[in-house]
């Protein structure tokens, strides 16, 4: 070979190199820039780093949890500036403070601190701090906010646990959270939707777990998202070391027998349930257990109020709150139980969990995941029946359940004996006071009922008759509320009725927003109230219609489309959302108005104002129209068909919305032929 060659060789493949990497390095598009740090630049702020250290130590009989929250938040705009620079605490956490440090971090690398005694204000040592958001002083567009406070609380052994995902509406660089115990507890844990194991050490002093993620994208969530059921999250519970894995059996005992075992102390009015349950059997004496059911619980329903717990009454028997003809959350569970046990009828315990904060894990039992815990049994037909407890502001029926369960998957949960023979103390707490513990349970799971748009409706119809010498309107109304609609409308207005406070504040509200009361009732002429499925209440009323209908001159009236149609939207979120929505129900809106005037009419403007949108996830039809000469009929119609929308096909929503902005924005006048 000749060497010459050979050297000019390698040289030339050193050039070539040398000038591919100058190409690569100086061509437009080459060198492209992170995507991630071009999401946090466009922000009006990013973290570059969020951490939360929680560390778990034992306080004499119970446990101390101590939370370090540290950040570092970039601020680039004066939109983030105006959002995000303020020092936000809720009550709990500003009086449980250990240690609090805010400092601004200048562009040109000036530090200033917040000074702490500014914003812990107080007129006596005795009261306590309110909720505080303190705006952080000198931050302008380019500072960086770092936030590094320490708060405590204290737990019992079956609150040591969490669910953590490491989402905020603002983007991440990195984020952890970090579990810090003793080794006189073990930490277990399950990562979802696939969510990174965690760095571990455990020696003999501490064990420590370290949960992170790089790249977070902020998501900006809304009160139909369920971030559970779509991005990763952990959950984890510290146990002591000798415990074993929780078991079904566990949580009817610890749970359920908790929540629902009635009370045999209260000897001086125990005696009371049993005359009481007489009186009101009466002659059906000799009538189906499932029949005397019925009537004991419509008599509790009809003439017993609902309130509080209170301290003082946690040990009153059944007898003693039906004396007083009134329960609370806590003492009605404990009389279903009595009830169902004396009758003999056979029940579940159901263990439930709202749709929006992520499914039920059947395999690994999770301390204090259930928030909804109540009763299933059979009727005389073999149906199962849900008895849903009353709350404090509202009365559930037979077989009506929370909307915000609709279609999850349930836990029933049964004993399983061998001896149908059943002893007092697992019926009742007794002077021992220590609960009922059944040796094994039967387990299945369920799905709760839903019902559709044709059942979950609210609908709306008025017939108004037009007055043209006295220039006012009034008008028959016929209101009807069905199925997931008519339990959260009925539980609202319990609510305002027995809450003093939340009534004055909706009054409020209402005034400050400027309700034109566009619809006003005058006389309320019938209630009807169902109490089977779908518990539909009608309601028929007569009243006046104000601001909706004006006269512009003696001949022409005007028709406020928009303030006669007020559909309850599913209103849609402006900004792109990242996660789908997950309605309790679907649902149905109707309005129905005839407007009758005392002569024949011409109606302007309603030609091609029809509206007939369809989609797989809603529907919108409207329709304006003249008819017997002296009538003007409106119909719009808004429907959600789905209760679950996916995040590609949210711009159905937004297209529908925009149906109905765009009927709104209609004006129908209506031209009299007078004599």
């Amino acid at each position: 070979m000749n060497l010459l060659f050979s050297k000019n060789r390698r040289a030339s493949l050193v050039l070539i190199c040398i000038s591919v990497l100058l190409y690569s390095i100086s061509t437009p598009g080459r060198n492209k820039e992170d995507p991630f740090l071009t999401l946090c630049k466009n922000a009006d702020a990013y973290y570059l780093h969020s951490y939360i250290d929680v560390t778990y130590s034992k306080n004499w009989l119970d446990y101390k949890r101590y939370v370090n929250v540290n950040n570092k938040l970039v601020v680039n705009t004066a939109k983030g500036v105006e959002d995000y620079a303020f020092l936000n605490l809720n009550e709990y956490l500003s009086n449980h403070l250990e240690s609090i440090k805010i400092r601004t971090l200048k562009a040109d690398g000036t530090v200033i601190e917040l000074d702490s005694n500014l914003v812990f204000k107080r007129s006596s040592k005795d009261k306590k701090f309110g909720a505080i958001s303190y705006p952080i002083p000198a931050v302008e567009p380019g500072d960086t906010i770092e936030t590094d406070y320490v708060y405590y609380e204290s737990l019992r052994e079956l609150e040591l646990l969490d669910y953590v995902d490491l989402y905020s509406d603002l983007p991440s660089f990195n984020s952890q959270y970090t579990v810090k115990t003793g080794q006189e507890l073990v930490v277990r844990y399950k990562s979802y939707n696939n969510f990174p194991e965690p760095k571990v050490i455990a020696n003999d002093s501490m064990v420590y777990l370290q949960f992170s993620m790089d790249s977070i994208k902020g998501i900006i969530q809304n009160e139909y998202n369920c971030l559970p059921c779509e991005k990763p999250y952990i959950y984890y519970a510290l146990e002591n070391r000798d415990n074993e894995l929780r078991t079904w059996k566990d949580v009817y005992n610890q749970e359920f027998n908790f929540l629902t075992q009635p009370i045999a102390l209260d000897y001086e009015r125990s005696s009371y349930y049993k005359r009481w349950k007489r009186k009101v059997i009466g002659t059906a004496k000799d009538s189906s257990k499932y029949y005397k059911f019925n009537l004991l619980y419509e008599e509790v329903l009809n003439t017993c109020d609902m309130g509080p717990v209170r301290e003082d009454e946690l040990i009153k028997s059944s007898g003693y709150f039906l004396k007083e003809k009134r329960f609370d959350p806590l003492s009605i569970r404990r009389f279903y139980r009595q009830l169902l046990e004396d009758l003999d009828i056979d029940y579940w315990a159901v263990f439930g969990r709202e749709r929006r904060l992520g499914p039920i894990d059947t395999h690994f039992i999770r301390k204090g995941e259930f928030d909804h815990i109540f009763f299933a049994f059979e009727n005389e037909k073999g149906h199962i029946k849900f008895l849903y407890p009353h709350e404090e502001f509202y009365k559930y029926l037979i077989d009506e359940i929370p909307t915000t369960l609709y279609a999850t998957d349930a836990i029933l949960v049964k004993p399983f004996s061998k001896d149908k023979k059943r002893r007092k103390r697992d019926r009742f707490i007794d002077r021992d006071l220590k609960l009922a513990q059944v040796d094994s349970v039967k387990m299945e799971v369920v799905n709760l009922p839903k019902m559709n748009s044709n059942y979950n409706y609210i609908n709306q119809t008025v017939f108004a008759k037009v007055d043209i010498e006295e220039k006012k309107t009034s008008f028959r109304y016929r209101f009807k509320v069905s199925g997931g609609a008519s339990t959260e409308l009925r539980a609202f207005f319990d609510m305002l009725n027995r809450n003093e406070d939340m009534s004055r504040f909706y009054d409020a509200l209402w005034e400050y927003e400027g309700d034109d009361n566009t619809l006003q009732i005058d006389t309320v002429t019938s209630r009807v109230q169902s109490y089977n499925k779908p518990f539909a209440y009608a309601m028929s009323a007569e009243g006046t219609i104000n601001n909706a209908i004006t006269f512009i001159n003696d001949s022409l009236v005007n028709v406020s489309i928009d303030k006669l149609i007020q559909h309850n939207q599913l209103e849609n979120s402006p900004d792109d959302s990242k996660l789908s929505y997950y309605l309790d129900y679907s649902y149905s809106d109707f309005y129905i108005f005839n407007l009758q005037f005392p002569c024949d009419i011409e109606v302007l403007g309603i030609e091609n104002s029809g509206i007939d949108f369809k989609s797989d996830f809603g529907e919108y039809f409207f329709e304006v129209k003249k008819s017997q000469g002296n009538q003007l009929n409106i119909q719009s119609n808004y429907k959600v068909l789905k209760d679950l929308i996916p995040n590609d096909q949210l711009d159905t929503l937004r297209f529908q919305n925009e149906q109905v902005k765009n009927v709104k924005n209609k004006r129908v006048v209506v031209k009299l032929k007078r004599t």
